[in-house]
């Protein structure tokens, strides 16, 4: 059963909500940061303070679409990327986000999936990016971190390249992550490297956060790099209730899980 002791109540009940996730969106905003998909970034990069701005869609892709539509409202544009299984892949979802103006994206796991035989990923990878393109032409890429498996699955641009499948950038590849600052709310914390098993970079910052209500403290105080890429899953962030709660105890069991595999070295 899941425990709230009085120390942490007043944070699991108001963090990782649309409401929380937007206020932290319209802070940037107000410090003059300009909000990126990864597309726009890599072709042209115009600005001297600027987010970009992605998510992975591991889950829930409903959750996906009502990200994209908050932020629509408000005006800005990101990048979604989305994994080929079933239960992730819903062409009218795909539809409707890129229709708001949104970047689509592969987020890849084809060498966890072939079970580290690259002949087999690279056809796989192929034939899945086809099957994306026809919703949005795909030009980013991202890696899917397949935490329970020893598969990293951007090792695969170790035999073959992206580019020569109409890719400019792949997140973990083409992004020097010294100039640009990663946020990531893997494991419903930011930054939080102890469940982390892949999403995560080498870089020279070291700014600790605290949550949600401790990162929008860091933008109002000015302490952040002007470059920052925000990786924000949409299946972190519900309205408060029982759905929030399952969810919140969904995600802490698999961090247990995670925490095993990178304690055990089973990861390659």
């Amino acid at each position: 059963m899941l425990k709230i002791g009085k120390n942490n109540l007043q944070y699991i009940l108001i963090d990782f909500t649309p409401q929380k996730y937007i206020e932290l969106i319209k802070n940037f905003i107000n410090l003059f940061y300009k909000i990126n998909t990864v597309e726009c970034f890599v072709i042209k990069e115009t600005v001297a303070k600027l987010i970009i701005l992605r998510h992975d869609v591991d889950r829930f892709p409903n959750r996906t679409l009502n990200m994209a539509r908050l932020e629509s409202e408000i005006g800005i544009s990101s990048t979604y990327y989305f994994r080929i299984i079933k239960s992730v892949f819903k062409e009218d979802i795909l539809k409707e986000v890129a229709d708001l103006g949104h970047e689509i994206g592969y987020h890849y796991e084809d060498l966890a999936f072939c079970k580290g035989n690259y002949e087999k990923a690279i056809d796989s990878f192929k034939k899945n990016l086809e099957q994306f393109r026809n919703y949005y032409p795909v030009k980013t890429i991202c890696m899917h971190g397949s935490p329970l498996s020893k598969w990293d699955n951007k090792k695969l641009w170790e035999k073959y390249d992206y580019k020569k499948y109409g890719i400019i950038a792949d997140t973990s590849l083409d992004i020097d992550y010294d100039e640009v600052f990663y946020i990531t709310d893997n494991g419903f914390g930011w930054n939080k490297t102890s469940t982390s098993v892949r999403d995560k970079v080498k870089s020279k910052f070291n700014i600790p956060i605290k949550n949600t209500g401790h990162l929008i403290l860091l933008i109002r105080e000015n302490k952040l790099p002007n470059k920052i890429m925000l990786n924000a899953h949409p299946d972190t962030f519900f309205d408060p209730g029982i759905k929030w709660l399952l969810n919140y105890s969904y995600i802490k069991t698999k961090n247990i899980a995670k925490w095993f595999v990178v304690k055990t070295g089973m990861i390659k």
